[in-house]
């Protein structure tokens, strides 16, 4: 069976000002071990730096650090050692001093109210700061909702500000809700950005010099709108929407009546709601592999007062040959456990020159070193850690068993009978043919050791000791000619359902129940009203999710009555296919036509696109773990595994 798992709830978030008491070093790094990265990369503390925000550096190797509150602090690795050793106290008598820059040796500072300019810390660390204090420019709106600045260096050498609306939502006024840009002595002040409503990352993208920034949506419209969202502004003068939407296409319902400017631009990638993503950067170093090239890693701060937290990782959001946004998903997670403790918030990154990240974390006090130091396991592939296998003929379904064994339908040529197949994967990266001579065999299932296929027009069960195969259900079995058999899933007596998705327009259309006896019905028909029923998904006692092929809707069919109760109950999924959940009761669709993945916290919530830019995302499955989800890539011929806890 497909992960049966029991929806655990997760704890309340530990929602702490960035000015409490910090966590002992000692249990940070004794955490470390909770987090989950890539094979070959390591994390370490750099430097315990309280209320650790924002990070400049500087032209010695220096790390300047912004808190939100009154204080800024040098990090020195006088030996290169990539661990702290000294961190200095420079400022301590500011107006919540956030934004940290360097420019041209000048170290300058965004607090609330005020930009201000101190020379030449990198040549002395003992200097009287305060003293040598330069105000560039103090007309920012001195106002603590969204108070907090952040400061980013143009390649015109320009200073951009971000300056966030002061209120939940609300009509700015001046340069409210806005990013603004200025000479570095402060003369030609003007906005660059409006209706950006609370943005505390900016970087400027490699090549195109287009300058990104994140921004977080409005609160108290529910758990999963609006979305967060990361914008590109490659001019300027262009507006982002607030506060006529909250975030991305949701408009706040005291506010839809509002009439947004002619021209909006919107998100190029947007993100779950509440995940407060924050400081980010464009990978240019040279450490980590060529495929984090020009790649950008967002700090996600993590919800304050969703009941559900999210957030609390790092993200990595892939770019085309165009530059245009390719995917967004998960590089570090782990700071949010699997039981829903929170004992970490990132909140920016910076790169060193060595290639490697810092990680500022203002929850711990602390901030990390991300580093690359080659594969995890270079002796062969594993199959429960490698990230993408090749070499598969049109897979369309996956699962995997608890002792880690993959089975992978692979349907060779479309249409063509015999030739395909079903293959083994063992833990160690094995590949067998546990059985071949199939037509088109597509959704799996497992039941008592027994696999289940979908087999173009009948059902084949295949022992996975052995390889011998048996058809349970032949075409003639059914009570209408099968069409085009699909998924399959099985329940905790040993029914199985298997979806006929019919022909391109629906007709032959239905859902079908093999019971253990062998007889088989038809328990919902193509004028039930979904046209092409796809992925199947328990969800319930004689109840079913289902996926629209034919329309990209999310439905629930309740069984067992005197006929099937259908319920829409989501859409907007393209060529919906495969459907499973996890143990946390997060649901996820695949999209074959538009190569995405959706991730959904309930059936009816917002999906948050959390994987796109595959040629054709097949029938989805989760890995033996739990940790992370299998996804057959059926035109590339290759099979993705997404950690996700």
């Amino acid at each position: 069976m497909k992960k049966r798992l029991i929806t655990c709830l997760l704890g309340a978030v530990l929602a702490t000002a960035a000015n409490a008491s910090w966590a002992d070093i000692n249990d940070v790094r004794a955490n470390l071990n909770k987090l989950h990265l890539p094979d070959g990369f390591q994390i370490d503390v750099y430097a315990e730096v309280p209320g650790a925000r924002q990070m400049a550096l500087g032209t010695n190797g220096n790390v300047y650090v912004g808190t939100r509150g009154n204080h800024v602090y040098a990090v020195v690795d006088k030996n290169k050692d990539h661990k702290a050793d000294q961190v200095v106290s420079i400022l301590d008598d500011l107006k919540v001093g956030n934004g940290v820059a360097m420019v041209d040796g000048h170290l300058y500072v965004a607090e609330q109210h005020r930009i201000t300019r101190y020379a030449a810390p990198d040549f002395d660390l003992t200097l009287p700061f305060k003293a040598m204090r330069e105000v560039v420019y103090e007309q920012l709106p001195d106002k603590a909702h969204h108070g907090w600045r952040y400061l980013a260096v143009g390649p015109d050498n320009k200073l951009y500000v971000t300056i966030g609306a002061p209120c939940n939502i609300c009509d700015p006024t001046g340069h409210e809700a806005s990013i603004i840009r200025m000479n570095a002595d402060g003369s030609h002040v003007e906005t660059f950005a409006k209706g950006v409503r609370n943005s505390v990352g900016m970087d400027f993208q490699p090549d195109t010099q287009t300058l990104f920034f994140t921004d977080n949506g409005v609160d108290l419209l529910g758990p999963d709108i609006p979305h967060d969202e990361l914008n590109a502004a490659p001019k300027a003068g262009l507006h982002f929407g607030f506060p006529y939407y909250a975030g991305g296409d949701t408009r706040d319902p005291n506010w839809k009546n509002k009439t947004p400017p002619a021209e909006v631009t919107k998100p190029v990638a947007e993100f779950q709601a509440h995940s407060a993503n924050l400081g980010f950067k464009f990978y240019t170093g040279k450490q980590f592999p060529d495929e984090y090239q020009g790649n950008a890693v967002i700090a996600q701060h993590g919800s304050w007062n969703r009941k559900v937290p999210v957030g609390y990782q790092l993200v990595r959001v892939t770019f085309d040959a165009q530059h245009q946004v390719k995917e967004t998903k998960p590089f570090i997670d782990g700071w949010l456990t699997a039981d829903g403790e929170v004992w970490g918030r990132p909140t920016d990154v910076l790169q060193l020159a060595d290639g490697s990240l810092l990680v500022s974390d203002d929850y711990n006090g602390v901030i990390y070193r991300v580093s690359y130091t080659g594969k995890a396991d270079a002796s062969g592939v594993n199959a429960n850690t490698a990230n993408t296998l090749s070499g598969f003929a049109m897979p369309e379904s996956v699962f995997a068993s608890p002792d880690g064994t993959l089975y992978v339908s692979e349907i060779g040529e479309f249409g063509k009978a015999g030739d395909g197949k079903i293959t083994r994967i063992a833990a160690d990266g094995t590949r067998t043919a546990l059985a071949e001579g199939l037509n088109d065999p597509k959704g799996l299932d497992l039941f008592n050791g027994q696999l289940y296929v979908a087999d173009n027009d009948r059902v084949v069960r295949i022992d996975t000791s052995n390889g011998k195969q048996t058809v349970v259900a032949a075409a003639s079995a059914f009570p209408q000619k099968p069409v085009f058999l699909n998924d399959i899933e099985i329940d905790g007596l040993g029914n199985v359902y298997v979806s006929d998705s019919g022909d391109d327009n629906g007709k032959g259309a239905g859902i079908f129940k093999l019971t253990p006896e062998g007889k088989v019905t038809q328990v919902l028909k193509a004028n039930a009203g979904i046209k092409r029923p796809n992925g199947l998904l328990m969800d319930g006692p004689n109840r079913l999710l289902v996926a629209d092929f034919g329309t990209g809707k999310l439905f629930s069919v309740q069984l067992g009555g005197s006929k099937p109760v259908v319920t829409l109950l989501n859409q907007g999924f393209g060529g919906a296919d495969g459907l499973i959940r996890d143990a946390y009761g997060m649901l996820y669709v695949s999209d074959w036509a538009g190569g995405n993945v959706w991730q959904l916290s309930d059936p009816k919530a917002t999906p948050q696109r959390i994987i796109q830019g595959y040629q054709s995302a097949a029938d989805i499955s989760l890995s033996a773990d739990g940790k992370s989800l299998l996804i057959p890539d059926m035109k590339a011929g290759l099979l993705y595994r997404l950690p996700i806890h």
